[in-house]
């Protein structure tokens, strides 16, 4: 089939303007975040060796112990581990998402009533892989 070369409109009634960095910041990051189901978890930090962005941690829980709110240290009560993702750096590559051998990792919207916070998904210890 040969090529058929197409009309195309281009336009001319645009204007040039500078663009504030808070607004591209906000504006191109997908408004999905990488959250973690801290049941199928093993606790083998693949996800945080692949990242190539260092975005991604798994803390731990004695971080906050000493928190101001009795809500943030319950919620990691019994946590052999907390998965911290930094939104700022996160890409959304995915391929923490390909790499996890559990399939624990998953993009979604952050839940509008916790305030549209993500939970701190405390992985339980006995959940961890076994080390060879």
């Amino acid at each position: 089939m040969p090529y058929v070369k197409t009309e195309v409109d281009i336009k001319t009634d645009y204007r040039l303007q500078p663009v504030e960095s808070g607004w591209l910041k906000e504006g191109v990051k997908s408004p999905k975040h990488l959250m973690l189901d801290p049941e199928p978890c093993i606790l083998c930090r693949a996800c945080e060796d692949v990242c190539p962005w260092n975005a991604i941690w798994m803390l731990d829980p004695a971080i906050v112990q000493q928190a101001q709110d009795p809500a943030t240290s319950a919620e990691v009560g019994g946590a052999y581990a907390i998965f911290v993702v930094d939104d700022t750096a996160c890409t959304r590559c995915s391929v923490c998402v390909e790499r996890c051998p559990s399939d624990c990792l998953y993009y979604a919207r952050l839940p509008e009533e916790g305030g549209g916070q993500r939970t701190m998904a405390a992985v339980p210890a006995e959940q961890a892989a076994d080390e060879a």
